[in-house]
């Protein structure tokens, strides 16, 4: 168990882990999805299946993994979800544009991944920090994160400009495994759980009068929207727009420029009134970028609502994660941790799943207003979402 505010190797190690991951989902998220766009001649329907599929597999493989978490070392298992990741962008490799022939099989590819590397991730993160160092692991983690997510992005779209997207995703490949060889710097210790059941940890959470934890599971299916769907929704739109890698990458860089300056300056605030103020103004000023896009879906409007929408919801993000994971307050046995954090993954999945479903029938009827409202549904989700934030963590 960790004493001090301090992080240790395994903390360490998981959060340049972490880091790497980002870059690889980066890729495998936003230039993923232009690429789809392009070898499918804009085909927004194509898009929404592909990521329906994986979350679905995502859901159901999440419960299955929850037996697995309990009866061997969770470091292990994070390193086998680093290895599915490896094997899926081999086959990004290897498939080419042949990949929208194949947008079932690797999807689900992508789903078992996921599931395997999320689930352990999650569960690793609370047992290499505690209350005391956790937040700062989360917020050390998310601004270092945005450093890379300032290089990458440009990086990314212009290498893919110049080299092919066939190319880079050799060079994502490699940095794949070189996530690998670090995840063997973490190091967890003998665990001693009972067998995974998530109908005991029902019965003794006492839902009904545990206000925080309705709280949580409230803001997990909206969390799968907000930071899913939105930012597939602004890629589509970006790709729509301004048509190349670079631009999408430029684009991304900018936004995570501003990510990266909220969130200092959110994290230099002591002041938990002034913390609040930020909450309920970043909520309406999101509101009001998200009108004037529906109403006119021009080139500055897409920069300012992207500009204001990215650096806010990181602030919401890292909220969420530290107070999930906060199991003496949500009256959690350190016991149930693991059903907890599968249940809130389930959830998740499920909010992916009615988000981008909705995102699927829009492109079936190919009418661009239906895909306004959409954002603008996706958007009104940011402050009720700074409102379940506000009762966990100022109340």
């Amino acid at each position: 168990m960790i004493e001090d505010e301090r992080l240790n190797t395994s903390a360490k190690s998981l959060m340049i882990c972490e880091i790497i991951n980002s870059i690889i989902d980066l890729f495998l998220s936003t230039f993923l999805v232009a690429y789809l766009l392009n070898i499918t001649n804009k085909n927004i329907g194509s898009v929404a299946i592909y990521y329906i599929i994986d979350y679905a597999i995502t859901g159901i493989c999440m419960y299955i993994i929850g037996y697995f978490l309990k009866k061997y070392n969770i470091a292990n298992i994070y390193r086998l979800g680093i290895l599915i990741k490896c094997i899926f962008t081999i086959l990004i490799v290897f498939l080419r544009e042949q990949i929208q022939n194949f947008l079932i099989p690797i999807a689900i590819v992508l789903g078992i991944a996921e599931t395997v590397y999320w689930g352990a991730y999650d569960n690793i993160v609370g047992l290499v920090t505690n209350g005391s160092n956790r937040k700062k692991y989360t917020t050390n983690k998310n601004i270092i994160r945005s450093f890379t997510k300032i290089l990458m992005p440009i990086i990314l779209g212009t290498s893919i400009e110049l080299l092919t997207f066939y190319k880079v995703s050799i060079y994502i490949m490699l940095l794949a495994c070189t996530q690998l060889i670090l995840s063997f710097f973490i190091k967890i210790q003998n665990q001693n759980y009972n067998k995974f059941d998530l109908i005991t940890f029902f019965k003794n959470i006492n839902i009904k009068n545990n206000n925080r934890l309705k709280i949580i599971y409230k803001s997990s299916i909206l969390y799968g929207i907000l930071l899913n769907l939105i930012p597939t929704l602004v890629t589509i739109i970006i790709v729509m727009t301004y048509k190349t890698n670079f631009t999408l990458g430029f684009f991304n860089t900018i936004f995570a420029i501003c990510s990266m300056i909220t969130l200092f300056i959110f994290k230099k605030i002591n002041n938990k009134k002034l913390q609040k103020d930020i909450l309920i103004g970043g909520s309406l000023i999101s509101l009001i970028s998200v009108v004037s896009l529906v109403i006119k879906l021009g080139k500055i409007e897409v920069i300012i609502y992207n500009i204001i929408s990215y650096s806010f919801i990181v602030i919401l993000e890292i909220l969420f994660n530290i107070e999930r994971l906060n199991n003496k307050e949500n009256n959690i046995n350190d016991e149930y941790h693991i059903e907890n954090q599968i249940f809130i993954n389930i959830i998740m999945q499920i909010g992916r799943i009615i988000g981008y479903g909705l995102l699927f029938i829009i492109g079936l009827s190919n009418n661009i207003i239906y895909f306004k409202i959409l954002l603008l549904l996706s958007t009104i989700i940011i402050p009720i979402y700074s409102y379940y934030m506000y009762q966990l963590y100022y109340k």
